[in-house]
C-alpha cells in the first residue's frame, strides 16, 4: 500500500512530501521530505524531538519532565488524511504522535480526539463536526502595518463584490483538499468575511480547519491581502469565533432531533448540552485558547460571555439553530460559539466531544434554555436564573481546566501539565501589555 502511494503522487508530479501535527498552540507545524527519499516513513513516521510538544508559540520549552532533548517520538502518518495541495507540487499528511514502542501518545489531541470518537461509537453513535470561522482581510502598507481591508458592510454587495475577485480560486484551492465550502457572507467586522464548511466526522473536520486556514492565507496573499483569523484582531472592531456545530447520529437517524420538543432537541441533545455547561469554564481554556480570546467574550457583543444556552440565541454559549423546513431532522446540530481559531482543533473537539458524553451518560440536564441576552438582567436575577459568567481570561479559565478531571483522562496528566505550562507562559509573556498590543501580537501569530 505505502508503494502504491508514492507511486501514485510521484506520477501526480508530486515532488515533496509534508509529515503535518499540530502543537498546543494550534499552530501546525511539521518537516519535509522529497518524495524521492520518503521510502518507509510513510509506515515508520518522521523523528521528532520529546521537547516540541512543550513549545510554545515563540518556540520557548516549558518545563516538564520526559519533554526534552533526550529522547524521541515518531510523527506517524494517517493515510487517510494525505491531500495533494493547490499547485500540486507538494503533498501533505497529519501525523499522530507516537512513542518507539508503537503506543499512540495520549497527550497527542489528534490521538485524544480519535480515542472519544471511539467511545462515541460503543454507544452506537456516529458523528458529524465542522467549524464556521470568520476571518478579517488586511492590506499591509510601506511600513509594514495592518488596515482592514474594506468595504466593511455586513452582508452588502459591495461587500460581496471585493470577495468575488478571490473567491472562485479560495473555493476551487479549498475543494482539491476536499473541503466542501457551502456559503459566504461579508461579516459585520471591518474587513470581516465568513465562509462556512460542510460537516464530516470529527478528525477530518479538525484536518479541515488546519487546511482551510492555511489555503485561504496563502490563495489571499496572491491577492495583496493579509489574513487573520485572531478572535480580536482589532480592539475597535468585531471579534471573529471559530464555531463549532455537532450533531450525533444512530445509523440515519439524528440523535439530536426531537419533532414533538419546543426546540426540537432530543433527551440525548439536552444532556449534551448539560454535560458541555458543566464544564464550559474548564473547556473555554480549550476551545477560547488565547488572551486574545477573552478580548472576543464580552457581553452584548454577540460572542457569548455567560454559560447558558437557547434556540437561536446567538448571545448563548451553546445555540440550537433553526432547522430549515425540507429537512427538518438533517439539518439539527448544537452549535458551540465560545470557540475560535487560536484552538488545537483536535483538542477543541475531543474537549467538545467528552464534555457532551460526560452529560449523556450521567444525564445531566441544563438549566431552562434562555431566550434573551443575559447582560440585561441584573446580577441577582442572573444567580436566581443560574446563569453565570464564564471566566474573563485565559489565566481563569487555566484554573478551571486544572480542576476539571474529565480532561486530565482526555489528555493524560502529562498532557494536562504540558497544555497549562504552555498556556500559562503566554499568559506571563502578555502580562502587562496593553489591549492594543494582545491585539497585534495574536492578529500577526493567528
Amino acid at each position: 500500500m505505502p508503494e502504491e502511494i508514492l507511486a501514485d503522487l510521484k506520477s501526480k508530479g508530486v515532488i515533496l512530501l509534508e509529515f503535518i501535527y499540530v502543537d498546543y498552540t494550534g499552530i501546525a507545524r511539521g518537516k519535509t521530505m522529497f518524495i524521492d527519499a520518503v521510502g518507509n516513513r510513510l509506515t515508520d513516521g518522521m523523528g521528532i524531538t520529546k521537547a516540541m510538544p512543550a513549545s510554545t508559540m515563540r518556540d520557548e520549552i516549558v518545563a516538564v519532565e520526559g519533554m526534552n532533548a533526550i529522547g524521541e517520538y515518531r510523527l506517524v502518518p494517517d493515510l487517510s488524511s494525505l491531500r495533494i495541495l493547490p499547485g500540486g507540487k507538494i503533498a501533505t499528511v497529519m501525523c499522530d504522535y507516537t512513542t518507539l514502542e508503537h503506543e499512540p501518545c495520549s497527550f497527542d489531541g489528534r490521538v485524544a480526539l480519535k480515542k472519544v470518537v471511539a467511545e462515541y461509537a460503543e454507544l452506537g453513535y456516529d458523528i458529524q463536526m465542522t467549524y464556521e470561522n470568520e476571518f478579517t482581510l488586511f492590506n499591509q502598507d510601506e511600513e509594514g502595518n495592518w488596515h482592514p481591508d474594506d468595504p466593511e458592510i455586513c452582508f452588502a454587495t459591495e461587500s460581496m463584490e471585493r470577495a468575488y475577485e478571490f473567491l472562485p480560486e479560495l473555493v476551487t484551492n479549498l475543494k482539491q483538499v476536499g473541503i466542501k465550502p457551502i456559503e459566504y457572507y461579508p461579516e459585520a467586522g471591518a474587513g470581516q468575511h465568513e465562509l462556512p464548511m460542510a460537516p464530516t466526522d470529527p478528525v477530518t473536520a479538525a484536518d479541515n480547519e488546519i487546511w482551510f486556514k492555511r489555503i485561504v492565507k496563502t490563495t489571499l496573499k496572491k491577492y495583496g491581502l493579509q489574513t487573520s483569523f485572531a478572535p480580536k484582531p482589532l480592539v475597535t472592531s468585531s471579534g471573529s469565533g471559530a464555531h463549532i456545530h455537532v450533531s450525533l447520529w444512530e445509523g440515519k437517524r439524528n440523535a439530536f432531533f426531537d419533532s414533538a420538543d419546543k426546540n426540537q432537541l432530543s433527551q440525548v441533545g439536552y444532556w449534551f448540552i448539560g454535560g458541555i455547561l458543566h464544564h464550559l469554564d474548564a473547556l473555554l481554556a480549550l476551545t477560547c485558547a488565547s488572551e486574545n480570546s477573552y478580548q472576543r467574550l464580552q457581553p452584548s457583543h454577540w460572542s457569548s460571555a455567560y454559560a447558558i444556552y437557547g434556540k437561536d440565541n446567538r448571545e448563548a454559549a451553546l445555540r440550537i439553530p433553526s432547522t430549515f423546513w425540507s429537512d427538518m431532522e438533517a439539518s439539527m446540530n448544537v452549535e458551540l460559539k465560545t470557540s475560535d481559531a487560536t484552538a488545537n482543533p483536535y483538542v477543541a473537539f475531543a474537549g467538545l466531544l467528552a464534555a457532551g458524553l460526560d452529560g449523556i451518560k450521567n444525564h445531566v440536564m441544563p438549566v431552562a434554555a434562555a431566550d434573551f441576552d443575559p447582560a440585561t438582567l441584573s446580577e441577582q436575577e442572573r444567580q436566581e436564573r443560574g446563569i453565570s459568567r464564564l471566566p474573563h481570561d485565559l489565566a481563569t479559565a487555566l484554573l478551571a481546566l486544572e480542576k476539571d478531571k474529565l480532561f486530565a483522562e482526555m489528555l493524560s496528566d502529562i498532557g494536562l501539565e504540558t497544555y497549562l505550562k504552555v498556556k500559562r507562559a503566554d499568559v506571563a509573556y502578555l502580562q502587562g501589555k496593553s489591549a492594543t498590543e494582545i491585539s497585534k501580537y495574536y492578529r500577526q501569530a493567528y
